[in-house]
């Protein structure tokens, strides 16, 4: 494999994983489970059917340096699929519990929601492209989203005290928020190694 080839094999993982966040948004702000759970299926799917490519390429004893520039991408992608899974179950988890957000708690969870959509798609194109205004504009998003997530949290505590949110929901706010924190992060951390 060249650099090229890899370079386009995670940009069709992002390619692919881009429509299931757009379909995971509708279904989490909709209230339909059933979207929320279709979305875990594909991308599930997507993740299974990476595994015998990757296998191949850790089991060779000879590698290219694309194929050694893989695996050294590999943990940041992992990272990234796993806070993508705990957010879709996190998600599902509050609807199926019928846990009720304000309209505040959902507008934050939307604003943090399209920044992290809006960081993905960067990367998608930086892996191609390698632009480094991507790449900056890819850390910029990261560091508005903790700030703002920071910022929330004050917000989110004072409500927690004054009753206006219950535990049981601040739960699972706090978790949806981290798992966002860390697709961010990952994508940061991903762009870096490239």
């Amino acid at each position: 494999m060249d650099e090229k080839e890899l370079m386009q094999r995670f940009r069709d993982v992002f390619e692919t994983s881009a429509p299931i966040l757009e379909d995971l948004e509708k279904g989490f702000f909709s209230q339909q489970a059933g979207i929320i759970q279709a979305c875990e299926r594909k991308f599930g799917d997507l993740l299974i059917s990476r595994v015998p490519y990757v296998e191949r390429i850790i089991g060779e004893k000879q590698k290219t340096e694309a194929d050694m520039q893989y695996v050294r991408l590999l943990p940041a992608l992992q990272t990234i699929a796993l806070a993508i899974e705990n957010l879709m179950y996190k998600m599902e988890s509050k609807i199926v519990s019928n846990i009720l957000f304000s309209e505040k708690a959902l507008s934050e969870i939307r604003a943090l929601f399209h920044l992290m959509q809006e960081q993905f798609r960067d990367t998608k194109d930086y892996v191609i492209t390698k632009n480094p205004a991507l790449k900056e504009a890819i850390r910029m998003h990261m560091d508005t989203m903790f700030k703002m997530i920071e910022e929330l949290a004050i917000v989110h505590q004072n409500r927690l005290i004054t009753g206006i949110c219950m535990p049981q929901a601040s739960y699972i706010y706090l978790d949806i928020t981290d798992s966002l924190k860390r697709i961010s992060r990952g994508l940061v951390d991903f762009v870096n190694k490239v």
